[in-house]
């Protein structure tokens, strides 16, 4: 049986996810999922999310690839996860009564989370820089801020989970190392 490093970062836009995940990476000697719904919103012709006609089609998109290039890798490093999937899907139809599809996502999204061996919270601790794509708000940050936590209560993961201290790259980095040599029982096959 072969241990498997299914490493997640997540939290609200802006908060360092891709810089730490592309200096903890080589460190590790894992491949990096990268932000997929960058990605596939750029492959179908948008530069931004909200350009894209069938929301709900292209978060169900994200999910299904996130899920796909998990299981492809089995051992990763992951800027975003399915329970990114889930929040963002929460505050977009954050309106809405809960319909069957949303069901049906939470549920998906909540059985691959159960497979991440550590997750790494970056709470928001400065203003996110505009880069064309992502939503800076300090708002918004902080509404997905407060559901990455709640979910990640509700679902159980607190217990493989990391909430990063430090604002400075370097300090991360070493924090983050730190935490996984001291949490290695908690890698799951």
């Amino acid at each position: 049986m072969t241990s498997k490093r299914r490493i997640i970062a997540i939290g609200a836009s802006g908060v360092g996810k891709t810089t730490l995940v592309g200096s903890l990476a080589p460190l590790l000697s894992l491949n990096i999922i990268p932000e997929l719904g960058r990605k596939l919103c750029h492959d179908m012709g948008f530069e931004r999310i909200g350009e894209i006609p069938d929301q709900e089609g292209f978060k169900r998109r994200v999910l299904e690839a996130q899920i796909e290039e998990e299981e492809r890798l089995g051992s990763f490093l992951s800027d975003r996860s399915t329970i990114d999937c889930w929040v963002l899907w929460q505050r977009w139809n954050i309106c809405q009564a809960m319909t069957y599809d949303t069901e049906a996502y939470y549920e998906k999204a909540r059985k691959q989370s159960e497979r991440y061996s550590h997750i790494i919270y970056i709470p928001p601790m400065f203003e996110a820089e505009e880069d064309g794509f992502r939503w800076t708000d300090k708002d918004y940050q902080s509404q997905i801020d407060r559901l990455v936590r709640m979910t990640l209560y509700e679902w159980d993961l607190l217990d493989r989970t990391y909430e990063v201290k430090s604002d400075n790259k370097e300090e991360r980095l070493e924090e983050i190392k730190n935490w996984l040599e001291t949490n290695e029982h908690a890698i799951k096959s």
